[in-house]
């Protein structure tokens, strides 16, 4: 984790791990002007097998559990698309839900590599089905998986349980990244920044006392996330950031127009430019905690430059 000039913590290792591997990739491209995306996140399932406290999957009154996984034939045009404009890089299957619970996982890995060899395939998971089933994980690194990323939330027994698993399954510590979110007493936190998911979790009470305590919302800064990534919903549904869980900045749908023609719609274009001038002033942005301006500042120089007007 890493402090500000306050001591106070702005970004935990997961956050960091991912600006390393967006700003490894190749330099920014631009098709009709405009900066493409360098991370795709995909909703690939309606539900996850756990109620985390921090998580809005703790409540039942906002987050309905929905057994359907995305289309694979909106997944297979979505790939075709991307494959269309030389997409080389990452995706991201993770969101609101559990991916391992989506039977079609297999298929969807395999798609992914068949129209984009290059890019790199990341899951989030609890790892619980892969602890009872660890074939598999197998199967899908066979298809192309290039990295599995698991959440313990379980304790240190289960944590020492997913390093045995991945020296059994002879997997290194970049193909298995194994994550503490469970409550340490010596650290005093979850290993993990904890947000308030746009105002869907009360954060602070799941905080450690070294984070930033925002007091004020809106936040008056810059966020790069619509600069540099972008999130499908399991119905199509392109969604302006990964945080936005009640889905209220929702820029089209995928069943209608191609991914790229969303990622440069006006409607994007104006979020980007209110972002751009530090006001949060909308939903969801004006209930969101998260700094937003930790990774993607090369993406938004560079739309700033081409597009910024």
């Amino acid at each position: 984790m890493i402090p500000n000039q306050n001591n106070y913590i702005l970004a935990d290792n997961s956050v960091l791990r991912k600006k390393e591997i967006l700003e490894a990739k190749d330099k920014i491209r631009l098709i009709d002007g405009v900066p493409i995306f360098t991370l795709v996140e995909f909703n690939i399932f309606g539900t996850c097998n756990r109620s985390c406290i921090f998580c809005p999957v703790s409540d039942p009154d906002f987050y309905k559990k929905r057994y359907i996984g995305i289309s694979i034939d909106l997944y297979r045009k979505t790939m075709m698309e991307l494959q269309q404009i030389d997409y080389t890089g990452t995706i991201l299957f993770s969101a609101f839900c559990e991916p391992f619970m989506n039977k079609e996982l297999p298929t969807l890995v395999a798609l992914t590599k068949d129209f984009l060899p290059v890019s790199h395939l990341e899951i989030v998971s609890n790892g619980d089905i892969i602890k009872r089933n660890p074939s598999k994980l197998v199967e899908l690194f066979h298809r192309g998986l290039d990295t599995i990323c698991i959440s313990v939330y379980d304790g240190p027994s289960a944590l020492q349980e997913f390093e045995e698993l991945r020296t059994r399954l002879n997997l290194s510590a970049d193909q298995f990244i194994i994550k503490r979110r469970y409550y340490d007493e010596t650290s005093g936190d979850y290993g993990m920044i904890i947000s308030n998911r746009t105002n869907l979790v009360f954060a602070k009470r799941y905080q450690a006392v070294y984070e930033n305590k925002v007091e004020q919302l809106p936040l008056h800064r810059k966020c790069f996330y619509p600069f540099y990534q972008t999130l499908i919903d399991l119905n199509g549904d392109m969604i302006l950031c990964p945080h936005d869980w009640g889905k209220k900045y929702v820029l089209g749908n995928l069943k209608d127009t191609s991914i790229w023609q969303l990622w440069k719609c006006d409607k994007y274009q104006k979020a980007r430019r209110l972002l751009s001038a530090k006001n949060r002033k909308f939903l969801p942005c004006r209930t969101c905690d998260v700094y937003g301006d930790i990774i993607g500042k090369e993406n938004y120089d560079v739309w700033r430059k081409c597009c910024g007007s």
